[in-house]
């Protein structure tokens, strides 16, 4: 749940706008996830393994029983805008719970494909593997909506931490913000940031003094603020700063 956003921060994001209008920042082309990020075999095993090890919860049309549902609202209410990691995240470390059932993170990798395909997102040719590009960042995304960033949104990211002049500190080799609902990562969260590729992208990071930035030099961090960018200008106000445990080579 996304805790409250404290008014210092929100106070430095509305300062930001007197740089300049607001202007969203969207990716073109469709969401990678409606591409096809698994294959319809992968899928398949995804569905025997969860008639097996997840009916009894979900229900075998995935609508939930003693399980929440993992189709229709429910299921975008909980993963909506999530990257498909937090989904696999979830399933691997407390699913399916006190049943004497072992599966290996392949398994639990197929039963998300195996939701995925039933919530309409379409298969492809090459299967999603964990530790992947795919897994760590494509978004769950309903079909015709964009992963577009507004500025002053809340976003979370992974970049390297570098300091600029005098007490200034940037966010280097950043990837591209995603829109999140929580100001700062859950565990689960923060192994997915691990996992996801840097980018090619620079922030200015503001309110960055409660994080002590100095004990994180040139490590891979994932950051969580409100965002702002134009073509001269893109800066993030943090409401959280936390070392993914790599280093940026």
């Amino acid at each position: 749940m996304r805790t409250t956003l404290t008014a210092g921060v929100v106070l430095a994001a509305a300062c930001a706008a007197v740089l300049g209008a607001q202007a969203p920042a969207a990716p073109a082309g469709e969401p990678r996830i409606w591409q096809g990020i698994f294959t319809a075999a992968q899928a398949a095993r995804g569905k025997e393994t969860f008639t097996t090890a997840c009916l009894r919860c979900h229900g075998g049309d995935l609508t939930g029983v003693t399980g929440p549902a993992l189709t229709g609202d429910r299921f975008y209410q909980s993963w909506g805008g999530e990257p498909v990691d937090r989904l696999f995240l979830k399933i691997r470390d407390t699913m399916p719970p006190n049943f004497g059932t072992v599966l290996d993170d392949k398994a639990k990798l197929d039963v998300v494909t195996y939701i995925l395909q039933t919530n309409g997102f379409p298969a492809g040719a090459n299967e999603l593997a964990v530790g992947g590009d795919d897994l760590a960042s494509a978004q769950i995304l309903k079909k015709g909506q964009q992963a577009a960033v507004q500025n002053f949104s809340l976003v979370q990211t992974v970049g390297c931490l570098v300091q600029g002049n005098g007490n200034s500190w940037r966010l280097t080799r950043t990837a591209e913000p995603l829109s999140t609902r929580e100001d700062a990562p859950s565990p689960q969260a923060l192994q997915s940031a691990a996992s996801r590729p840097l980018g090619t992208r620079t922030f200015q990071l503001l309110s960055v003094v409660p994080f002590s930035p100095a004990s994180h030099v040139g490590q891979k961090m994932e950051a969580r603020g409100l965002v702002y960018t134009d073509p001269a200008d893109s800066k993030i106000t943090l409401t959280s700063l936390k070392p993914t445990g790599a280093t940026c080579d």
